[in-house]
């Protein structure tokens, strides 16, 4: 599911236009915006003229203009966006289909048109748009309700108040002291540390839990099968006695499968510390399907890059995320795109190259093949699970990368020598794990870089040495960033 499935096609294709204008550099010229939407000229003057309707009421902090040739996009420095993405959610007739149906758990026709004012056709069409994006989270609205598995209904609408709804105002509209006292209870009953930033998390998480425990039939028959598995994980024995012991203060009743919702999201979602998960995971069993898939992975990560071992707190952090990646893969189905996924895929390639996105999708293919039933490229889960190994091999490669020593040895006049150095420092700075500076005869480099042949290579020790064509060349830099690669092997 991605945010413009709320929008309808001229919306998304505004959206669109803001797009491609911050893209640019703010300015488009109307030949290659129309090429990009595949839209008629006329077409495009509607779409702009609308935008200037609705960016009216931001009173000048964002302006666009347009004149048949070109387009230009101006936004004051405290506008991003985002806020240009809230106008547009804001307006829409299925966010507040999913607001009104989570609020009141249920709906009659006669009910919501008059509440949103549309026609019972539209209020169909729109119900069944939403249903067509709903199916890949495993569920769907059905007469007057939100029908599927009670895990599957909490975590879409986890993700559609934490990134299609204003998380702000969701929170500001559910004031609640017991949930306050209820996490402070939950801290010291599980002895964990929970962030400001992760209490605001399991904040939302509860508002729609507190909401939807009193339900009656709750569906569950696949997360008691996912969790035959962990019966006797000391976690999960943990968060059962304190949701038991929590709702019956209250003369709540509630089953297992209450407890199995909190399990499964805590481990799913980084609520717990990783000091706290270290804990846990010295004391879960490591034959269990997350942490078996943890095992494989992390050493499959290791074996690749041919590490001998990773340090030790950078191996905790990899464990942190995978367990993460793999409890999400094997409790949860769909996703809510917040990152433009071609975007960021394209991004990543260009960063370091296309061999870690490439093993990235091993790495995916192996864990979704034992932890998971999606299938598809356009799984949502699957591809923001698939950017989230590649985030984590980026990151493991940065922390493991060793520095590289780079020394300039320009023969040529003095200013000359030290102004094209500088600028050529300046050029190589930006390649990560290397450290550039002008040759110094008493250090050792890993590589040096001049533009004549070395006399003899007793002058540079055992240093490789590369000989500049043009200084500043773009073939020059494509070569030393081949070298660096070369060493860092």
């Amino acid at each position: 599911m991605k945010i413009e499935h709320f929008l309808e096609k001229n919306e998304v294709r505004e959206i669109t236009i803001f797009n491609q204008l911050v893209l640019n550099g703010g300015t488009l010229s109307y030949g290659k915006m129309l090429n990009h939407l595949g839209v008629s000229k006329a077409s495009l003057e509607n779409d702009l003229s609308s935008i200037a309707v609705r960016i009216d009421g931001f009173d000048q902090k964002v302006q666009l203009q347009y004149d048949g040739q070109t387009i230009g996009l101006s936004m004051s420095d405290d506008l991003s966006l985002q806020q240009i993405y809230r106008l547009y959610l804001d307006q829409s007739i299925k966010l507040q289909i999913i607001t009104f149906l989570f609020k009141h758990q249920e709906f009659s026709i006669t009910q919501l048109t008059q509440k949103l004012a549309i026609s019972e056709s539209s209020l169909f069409r729109k119900i069944k748009e939403l249903n067509s994006h709903l199916k890949e989270f495993g569920i769907k609205i059905r007469n007057g309700q939100m029908q599927g598995e009670e895990l599957q209904i909490r975590y879409f609408y986890f993700q559609f108040y934490c990134y299609i709804e204003d998380k702000t105002t969701f929170l500001a509209e559910h004031p609640n002291d017991r949930l306050t006292q209820m996490i402070d209870a939950m801290e010291k009953f599980l002895n964990v540390t929970i962030t400001p930033e992760n209490r605001e998390r399991l904040t939302i998480w509860l508002i729609i839990s507190n909401a939807r425990v009193t339900i009656i039939d709750k569906q569950a028959k696949r997360l008691r099968t996912q969790m035959k598995a962990y019966r006797k994980d000391p976690f999960f024995h943990k968060i059962q006695v304190f949701v038991l012991r929590y709702f019956s203060r209250y003369s709540i009743e509630v089953d297992e499968v209450e407890s199995m919702i909190h399990f499964a999201f805590l481990l799913a979602f980084p609520v717990l510390t990783e000091p706290d998960f270290h804990e846990y995971r010295l004391l879960r069993d490591r034959h269990t399907p997350i942490a078996s898939m943890d095992t494989l992975i992390a050493e499959t990560i290791i074996n690749h890059f041919k590490y001998r071992r990773l340090p030790y707190m950078l191996e905790r952090d990899m464990s942190y995320h995978l367990t993460h990646i793999h409890t999400r893969l094997y409790f949860f189905q769909g996703d809510i795109e917040i990152y433009e996924y071609e975007g960021i895929i394209a991004k990543e390639k260009q960063i370091v190259g296309t061999n870690v996105v490439s093993f990235a999708r091993t790495l995916l293919k192996t864990s979704t093949k034992t932890l998971a039933d999606k299938t598809g490229e356009n799984n949502s889960l699957l591809k923001m699970e698939l950017l989230k190994y590649i985030s984590l091999l980026v990151l493991i490669t940065f922390k493991m990368a060793s520095v590289i020593q780079v020394g300039i040895d320009l023969k040529m006049d003095g200013l000359y020598k030290e102004t094209l150095g500088e600028l050529l420092i300046l050029k190589l700075k930006p390649i990560k794990g290397v450290k550039v500076e002008h040759y110094d005869p008493t250090k050792i480099y890993d590589l040096v870089l001049t533009n004549e042949e070395p006399k003899a290579q007793a002058n540079y020790d055992d240093a490789r040495i590369y000989i500049l064509s043009e200084i500043l060349s773009s073939f020059d830099m494509v070569n030393i960033q081949r070298i660096i690669q070369e060493l860092n092997k």
